[in-house]
């Protein structure tokens, strides 16, 4: 229960409290940051479940929504590298694991940023994206699966 109050609740509340001072605007925009581990095999099954549970609150708010011009989608990033993640102690702590993991698991032989992130966040934000609703969006450099500590 903790992990879907964690990963999954938090957007409903955010949501629930956010959208009333949405309507009646020509356009807005709600973006859920997901995971891939909620459509790619990977260990921590609830993780995976509470993840997948936002994809689909996405796409059926996206229904929901719409008639007062609120878009909503989802983003899915893969392996995100910053100084303080559990990926960079990895790499410290295995350097040989880590570099085996970014070969067999990432095409481009890297982790992705937070910036690439919130680089696609703000695109599903702008008008740019107007169109795009109800749509899961992967932010993983075509990542195999969700971690390489389970699969190296």
């Amino acid at each position: 229960m903790a992990t879907l109050d964690m990963n999954l609740m938090h957007a409903v509340r955010t949501i629930r409290a956010t959208v009333p001072h949405m309507k009646g605007r020509d356009h807005a925009s709600i973006v859920i940051v997901s995971s891939i581990s909620a459509w790619k095999p990977g260990p921590r099954a609830q993780y995976s479940a509470a993840k997948a549970s936002e994809i689909f609150l996405a796409s059926s708010l996206a229904w929901d929504l719409a008639a007062d011009h609120i878009r909503v989608n989802t983003i899915c990033p893969g392996s995100i590298y910053f100084s303080t993640s559990s990926w960079a102690y990895y790499e410290r702590d295995d350097p040989k694991g880590y570099a085996r993991f970014l070969k067999n698991e990432l095409p481009e032989g890297r982790l992705g940023t937070d910036v690439e992130v919130a680089e696609a966040i703000t695109f599903l934000c702008s008008e740019r994206s107007r169109w795009i609703n109800g749509a899961m969006v992967p932010v993983d450099g075509g990542q195999s699966r969700p971690s390489g500590r389970w699969f190296n």
